[in-house]
């Protein structure tokens, strides 16, 4: 409640590429301001509909080399501190004010998402125990999937003169529990390009004689013996494969695998390095041959969700020079989305630092021909020339001179600033703010659903009266119909209205109650009460969220 509720206003459009001043009608939204108030402002259009929440919030290190500011002193926040925990703000710890910038976000995020949706949290382990409480709290217990671990970085961890960490945390909590199966980065089917998968029902996997000619023999091992051991003869159900330095008839593996025939095939023309061992003779990578510059971020087989050196490669490539620290991996954000969303999801981020969110969602569109939507707020002042430019690039292509181009995805975003509250401190309206936007905001309080304003802007000019070319009738006042209960707000910035007989023959829609606001009333209450009509005085009576 004490999250003043804010509108959004159109700055200007991205479409592939293309800047306009028109909205881009998209349904991607890039948002600058404080993210507390941003995400109550998203409320009216978006309440229950977001299939798939990502965030990245500051990890409260006390670290003010950052670019985003880590360390709770962000001007926005110490308000929040001072005006609504008060003088107790003062003997918080630090850990406590990280707390409290957190909790309220969590409540909005909680209401912003869908009842299948789920909600991912990167964090690493200094807030780790904190946000866990927290988030049982607000979701539930119930309501927990993962923990989910993150290799951050190439370099091992260090016990030097400052310890380095390389593991981070991906805390993971859905809205409402289900047991679904989380179906990881790709979809499995055969058009896909197969990947290690346990449900995997083939028991035959072929050992091409043609393409394993084209290798060299080191690059395969089986287990015989001790573990990593090359062997010389490989024979299974009596059927020889490999003797004497010479290839045989294809081997025929018979049991029960989690690799596709094709996905065997790829990893052999690849010459990667495999063990098979155990009782299911489940491939292995060759720890006595690991290459360091193959990932540890392996999941669901080879799915690689990326490491924070490569997110700085990336910005890097798309802005020739370095931008952050430890930025994110697209990838890694692909493989979180895909755990829960479909293709026509709504994807939010609310700390949105580099974009990589939107990045991430894009890329998935490209590749499946997806038609997911991004929302991403970021309150610091590189949202327009950081996190928008980044997707703006993103959308047309780019590269540096020496560097391969990435082709670009196409698309389109539309950036929004944070505008004026709805409501003055005497509680009174907001004009400044437009009467399309306080009507949805009353509709939405009474319905909790969007009014769509795109059939009714062509009915009312700027000040709320009826556009002369309107064929509707009270359009200025009407709002909309929802569960047998219509719906009016007579309204006028330049003039009082009142509720009587006069404005009610202006009423042409047919409900069984009709709830009206107005300035005044001067019906009686026996003829409202015999006819379902419910008056709500403006602005005493608009419900305040």
């Amino acid at each position: 409640m004490e999250v003043p509720f804010k509108v959004l206003e159109h700055s200007y459009g991205f479409d592939n590429g293309t800047q306009t001043d028109q909205e881009t009608k998209s349904g991607n939204k890039i948002i600058h301001g404080d993210n507390l108030e941003a995400l109550k402002a998203l409320l009216p259009e978006y309440e229950g509909r977001i299939k798939c929440i990502y965030i990245d919030p500051p990890y409260n290190t006390g670290n003010e080399g950052w670019v985003y500011n880590d360390n709770v002193n962000d001007p926005k926040i110490k308000k929040w501190l001072g005006q609504v925990v008060g003088k107790e703000s003062e003997d918080l710890s630090r850990h406590d004010k990280w707390l409290c910038m957190m909790y309220p976000r969590l409540k909005l995020l909680h209401k912003l998402l869908s009842e299948d949706g789920a909600i991912f949290i990167s964090i690493d382990d200094i807030e780790l125990s904190n946000l866990k409480l927290i988030m049982d709290e607000i979701f539930g217990t119930g309501s927990f999937i993962e923990y989910f671990s993150w290799y951050k970085t190439y370099s091992p961890s260090n016990l030097s003169y400052k310890s380095k960490k390389c593991l981070e945390y991906v805390l993971c909590y859905e809205k409402k529990r289900n047991n679904k199966r989380y179906k990881g980065l790709y979809k499995v089917n055969e058009a896909d390009n197969p990947l290690i998968k346990s449900n995997n029902q083939i028991k035959t996997l072929r050992f091409p004689k043609e393409s394993l000619e084209s290798t060299m023999t080191e690059d395969i091992f089986f287990e015989a013996g001790k573990y990593g051991t090359k062997v010389n003869e490989v024979v299974l159900k009596n059927d020889v494969w490999f003797r004497n330095g010479k290839f045989q008839d294809n081997l025929i593996l018979e049991s029960k695998f989690i690799w596709t025939q094709e996905n065997l095939e790829s990893e052999i023309q690849k010459k990667t390095k495999i063990i098979f061992k155990g009782k299911s003779l489940a491939p292995r990578y060759d720890k006595a041959n690991y290459d360091p510059e193959v990932p540890r971020n392996l999941m669901d087989g080879n799915d690689y969700v990326g490491t924070t050196e490569e997110g700085g490669i990336i910005l890097k490539e798309i802005f020739g020079k370095k931008i952050f620290d430890y930025p994110k991996t697209p990838t890694l954000i692909q493989y979180l989305i895909n755990f829960i969303s479909d293709e026509n999801s709504l994807i939010l981020d609310s700390f949105a630092g580099s974009g990589t969110t939107a990045h991430a969602v894009l890329n998935l569109n490209k590749k499946d021909g997806g038609k997911r939507k991004f929302i991403c707020i970021e309150m610091e002042d590189y949202a327009e020339t950081i996190t928008a430019e980044r997707i703006n690039r993103v959308i047309k292509g780019y590269g540096s001179a020496g560097s391969p181009q990435a082709e670009g995805t196409g698309g389109g975003f539309d950036f929004y600033e944070l505008g004026q509250p709805l409501f003055l401190e005497d509680g009174s309206l907001n004009e400044l703010v437009g009467v399309k936007k306080i009507r949805q905001y009353v509709y939405y309080t009474e319905t909790k659903q969007n009014l769509q304003l795109t059939n009714n802007e062509l009915r009312l000019n700027e000040t709320g009266k009826q556009n002369p070319k309107s064929k509707i009738q009270n359009p200025q006042s009407y709002l909309g119909t929802h569960n047998d209960t219509a719906y009016y707000f007579h309204y006028q910035q330049d003039e009082v209205t009142t509720l009587d007989h006069a404005f009610l023959a202006t009423m042409k829609t047919k409900a069984g109650q009709y709830v009206i606001y107005a300035d005044n009333c001067l019906l009686t209450k026996d003829f409202m009460t015999k006819h379902n009509i419910i008056f709500k005085k403006i602005p005493r009576d608009i419900t305040k969220f």
